[in-house]
């Protein structure tokens, strides 16, 4: 990563821990976590559909990784811990045994 790249990511993530800290009565609320967790579906979708540069967007692979890593979040926040480890473990091996993800990533 270059310089271009490091710095709005640092200035992006002192943004978002002062928004946490400002804004800790929101986040601690009913509606903290479930707009925690559309925030994080919407960020995983747009950053794994990102091909890179010179590659396709894939949509429909961001999608998937996004929603899935939504789901494990679900699951944890509202089920039990052991439950989002438990998914998000077997969502790992479905994803590493089809070719979609051996095409994408090998």
């Amino acid at each position: 990563m270059t310089w271009k790249v490091k710095i709005p990511l640092l200035i992006l993530g002192c943004l978002l821990a002062m928004s946490g800290v400002l804004f800790r009565s929101f986040w601690l609320s009913e509606w903290g976590m479930p707009t925690f967790i559309v925030l994080v579906w919407l960020i995983m979708s747009l950053a794994f559909g990102w091909g890179g540069n010179g590659k396709a967007y894939s949509l429909r692979f961001g999608f998937i990784c996004g929603s899935g890593i939504a789901l494990v979040f679900l699951a944890t926040g509202y089920i039990h811990r052991y439950a989002g480890f438990a998914l998000m473990f077997a969502l790992l091996s479905l994803g590493i045994k089809t070719k979609f993800f051996e095409r994408r990533w090998r």
